[in-house]
């Protein structure tokens, strides 16, 4: 039974979603605190698509629920990203789009790997870097591809 009714619930929360981003979000029917974040947005609301305003309701509520400090590293992050070029920002979204055409596995690895490259010491970090940096783009293309073909162990405990 219970787990009857949480698929009940999940699937009237989807559907909601659904129906929200099939005919948008009414200014109107933002709740006061959404309406606070977005009010850049106020005036031009109903012209900017369902999709676009479904989205902007649901990180308005994301927004909302962050800690002061979580709201200084979010705002830090953007700036971050306002900062890089077209190309690069273009750049980092194509490899975010290759990245979710990975099957899970492949996703893991990738995690874990990073993970496993963030805690190295700061001075073997940029010892690989360097390395990396040195190589041809010929070399770079090899090392990747070894790299991706080269069965992975078993983690190690």
């Amino acid at each position: 039974m219970r787990v009857r009714t949480m698929l009940a619930i999940l699937m009237l929360a989807l559907a909601g979603a659904a129906n929200a981003q099939e005919s948008g979000v009414a200014w109107d029917e933002l709740s006061e605190q959404q309406q606070r974040v977005l009010s850049g947005f106020a005036e031009n609301w109903s012209e900017l698509p369902p999709e676009r305003q479904a989205r902007l309701s649901r990180g308005a509520d994301r927004w909302s629920n962050l800690t002061p400090k979580q709201r200084d590293a979010a705002q830090q992050r953007f700036r971050k990203w306002r900062d890089l070029t077209p190309e690069r920002r273009k750049q980092i979204r194509d490899r975010y789009e290759q990245y979710r055409g990975m099957s899970p596995e492949q996703q893991k690895r990738i995690r874990d790997n990073f993970r496993r490259y963030q805690r190295m010491p700061i001075e073997r970090r940029q010892m690989l870097r360097d390395r990396y940096r040195n190589l041809t783009p010929d070399q770079r293309k090899r090392l990747r591809d070894r790299v991706r073909d080269k069965p992975r162990p078993a983690t190690r405990g």
